[in-house]
């Protein structure tokens, strides 16, 4: 097996590696994801082709300018997707249903916000004042805000599910 040797001399730059402080995590992403952007290591198609056209030279600093807003992109990009993420979340969903759509996502949850408010404003108990609407189908303005037919088949689901486990219990109790 052969041996790995260092050379620590003054002017060997193999020391200096080995010296380095670690950084913090988003300048080592940074870094890494520019090293990645740097020059794609595959042929693209037709590369033969474009050997043969004359490209005209790029300023210096672009290429590095248009990396790093890629690369800012990205960022906001996993920025949005994590909020709508934490989003779906909190809004009432099927347990079977697949991931909600980022429109879907937020039409739910503006629906869920209106509902909410009105449940504040009537001052009921939040589980009676949503069974008496789905119960009497009432027609008024606040009521419209929140009816979307997404968000009254959630809540007619967990209102039939809860009435369903509490028969399971009551009749478990009668059992015992």
């Amino acid at each position: 097996m052969e041996e790995l040797c260092y050379s620590f001399e003054e002017g060997d730059s193999t020391a200096e590696c080995l010296l380095w402080e670690p950084a913090d995590p988003d300048t080592q992403l940074e870094n890494f994801l520019l090293e990645c952007l740097a020059e794609p290591s595959w042929p693209g198609p037709g590369s033969a082709e474009l050997d043969k056209c004359p490209v005209p030279p790029e300023p210096p600093g672009q290429p590095r300018q248009r990396r790093a807003a890629n690369l800012r992109e990205r960022r906001r990009m996993l920025s949005i997707n994590a909020a709508f993420e934490e989003l779906r979340g909190r809004v009432p969903t099927f347990p079977y249903e697949r991931r909600l759509s980022k429109i879907d996502t937020l039409r739910l949850a503006i629906a869920y916000i209106a509902l909410l408010g009105d449940i504040l404003l009537s001052g009921c108990h939040p589980k009676a004042y949503v069974e008496q609407c789905l119960r009497s189908g009432a027609r008024s303005p606040q009521w419209a805000a929140w009816n979307t037919s997404d968000l009254t088949a959630r809540l007619s689901w967990v209102s039939t599910l809860e009435m369903l486990i509490l028969h399971v219990i009551n009749v478990s109790q009668e059992q015992i």
